[in-house]
């Protein structure tokens, strides 16, 4: 049987699905916002040492959202681009790996703040 593999990682808060991608000339594009976003993501899986992980099986996320502000969120708005980042960082061969466990809104912290979860599952024979 192999060990469990369970990785934890902070992340920023990220851009709103709305905010971070446009549309030009019929093409949807990502936007500054959204490529600074991922950018830092990639500082943060290369800080914490999970930048030659590249995992390509199934995962099992737990996520506690800790919003900038007391604003009202729909938590929906914020995952596609925290797991698009994921996979651009390389820490994930493609989205479709994922599954959640929960996710789950934290208290307020300055500038927002992901708490990520990945428990890595075995795929099946």
């Amino acid at each position: 049987m192999l060990a469990e593999q369970i990785y934890q990682i902070d992340l920023p808060w990220p851009p709103s699905l709305n905010t971070y991608r446009s549309c030009c000339k019929n093409r949807l594009v990502t936007v500054k916002r959204g490529r600074d976003y991922f950018e830092q993501v990639a500082w943060e899986v290369k800080k914490a040492r999970l930048h030659d992980k590249q995992i390509d099986q199934p995962v099992l996320i737990s996520l506690i959202m800790h919003p900038p502000s007391k604003r009202r969120f729909d938590c929906s708005n914020f995952l596609k681009a925290y797991e698009d980042a994921l996979v651009k960082s390389g820490l994930l061969e493609d989205d479709h790996w994922i599954e959640y466990d929960e996710i789950r809104k934290g208290e307020v912290v300055k500038g927002g703040l992901l708490k990520v979860k990945i428990n890595v599952l075995e795929c099946p024979s």
